[in-house]
């Protein structure tokens, strides 16, 4: 393969990583550069204070395995199968996949959508990847010339290396799944597989999140790589194929995954903060509405916060210091409050939890009562956070990654002697003796019940003792009749 490379960066998870010459085009461009100043785990680092890394670093792991594992497809398949340019399209995808994402990176998706807004970072990353190239196209230097005309080159009929990548980082073009040629399925599993969820977006930050955590769930990403394969599957389709010996590690991926839902993503303290800053934009986006013609209302807090939240303009000015300065200094008296309270750590009380777990969906009609108790909670979770001032009533959804649904039955693995099969998580007799060995409730809900504080001790402690506790029977009584039970978290 072709490779050019110009510089070499040391890399705390990978180690050495070397550079090509078109990422680091794109990597000099201020588009990219902002993500040194997102961070990837939005407000953990309020519990876990080593939880500092940006999406930054997070892109350039992710080429360095996509590359790697080009470099691997490469020496075992040919030109026509996979080709240079294809391995270096899915690297560059891989470096580009979380452009998209604003300040806090998901919990921002996460505070438009509470707002009304539809947000998605995928497709936001790939508007920002087009202006990168529009603006690399502008340039006259030689390797900015041999970019853009790589960028044009076309990959199939209708279909340039521009919107391979594009396409890439969506996991594939579009929703026209038919689009894709069947011998180029595995192309679009590299650095969002959407079959599986195993691509190396996955292995480079379950690695990278649990160093910055100080969790001990770390994988070998270069065994782990070294051993796919692209091999021919039902319906005519070249998938990247696991080893079957690694079928188990791959368990222990989404068992660990899972687990950093728990301690880190979605733990109950970290809500509590997010929490926190949601009603400091909800409270700026009112007092920016109601002021909104006042000459002295900062404009950009109006065009970023309020008028144009989703827009590439406000996405690409915005970073988490950015967002935290507007809620402080240009939004109201309500959101700075929240905004010091978050600064000072006084997070939202945490006050009960309830939860309703679905063990297998070989059993239709759990599987429907299951689908019955999500839909009621969502209303009735819905109608508490709109009849409620004090309280907030949080859900939150724990699984494998593939929804409702068991993580094997899309897998694909091969033996010793190349042989494909498909791995079942119903325990078949085709299935691999250890397909069930951990994989216990694949999907649990939980609905967290928290209350609005400052934080502070109240001043008429029994009164606020005997709020809390009619709050949570009542909390208790609304979800039980969804049939969610009691949990300790």
């Amino acid at each position: 393969m072709e490779f050019r490379p110009l510089k070499t960066i040391n890399d705390p998870v990978h180690g050495t990583i070397q550079v090509h010459s078109f990422a680091e085009l794109i990597m000099d461009r201020p588009q990219f550069q902002r993500l040194r100043h997102l961070k990837q785990l939005a407000l953990t680092n309020l519990v876990y204070p080593s939880a500092t890394k940006t999406r930054f670093e997070h892109s350039l792991g992710t080429y360095h395995l996509a590359w790697e594992l080009g470099k691997k497809l490469r020496s075992c398949l040919s030109e026509s199968e996979f080709s240079d340019s294809e391995a270096l399209c899915a690297a560059i995808a891989g470096l580009c996949h979380d452009l998209g994402h604003g300040p806090f990176s998901h919990l921002w998706e996460s505070l438009l959508k509470s707002c009304g807004i539809d947000y998605h970072h995928e497709a936001m990353s790939v508007q920002v990847f087009q202006s990168i190239v529009t603006d690399i196209a502008s340039r006259q230097d030689q390797e900015s010339m041999e970019f853009s005309a790589f960028m044009d080159r076309c990959w199939r009929p209708n279909w340039t290396h521009k919107q391979l990548v594009c396409d890439l980082i969506r996991g594939g073009p579009g929703g026209d799944s038919e689009r894709i040629p069947p011998e180029k399925q595995f192309l679009f599993e590299v650095v969002n597989n959407k079959r599986t969820g195993y691509d190396v977006d996955k292995l480079d930050y379950m690695n990278r999140d649990a160093l910055s955590l100080g969790l001990p769930n770390r994988f070998d990403a270069t065994r782990q790589l070294s051993l796919l394969r692209v091999l021919p599957c039902p319906g005519n389709r070249k998938l990247l194929v696991l080893r079957d010996k690694q079928v188990l590690d791959y368990i222990n991926l989404l068992i660990s995954r899972r687990m950093q839902h728990y301690l880190a993503y979605q733990h109950v303290k970290s809500v509590a903060f997010e929490k926190v800053l949601q009603d400091a934009l909800s409270a700026a986006r009112r007092h920016l509405q109601a002021h909104r013609d006042d000459p002295d209302v900062n404009r950009l807090a109006i065009r970023y916060l309020l008028d144009e939240p989703e827009s590439l303009e406000s996405l690409l000015w915005l970073t988490d210091d950015r967002l935290v300065e507007l809620l402080k200094q240009s939004c109201g008296p309500e959101a700075a409050r929240l905004m010091k309270q978050l600064e000072e750590r006084r997070k939202y009380r945490h006050l009960a939890s309830v939860r309703v777990a679905l063990h297998s969906t070989a059993d239709d009609e759990a599987t429907a009562v299951y689908k019955n108790q999500l839909e009621a909670v969502k209303i009735a979770v819905t109608h508490w956070n709109a009849s409620r001032s004090r309280s907030i009533a949080e859900l939150r959804k724990f699984d494998y990654g593939c929804g409702p649904q068991h993580p094997l039955d899309s897998v694909f693995c091969y033996s010793k002697n190349g042989e494909v099969r498909q791995c079942n998580g119903d325990g078949d007799s085709e299935s691999l003796l250890f397909a069930d060995l951990q994989l216990a409730a694949l999907h649990i809900t939980v609905v967290r019940l928290y209350e609005r504080t400052a934080g502070e001790p109240p001043a008429d402690a029994a009164a606020v003792k005997e709020f809390r506790r009619r709050e949570v029977a009542d909390f208790r009584e609304k979800m039980s009749a969804c049939g969610f039970k009691p949990t300790a978290e």
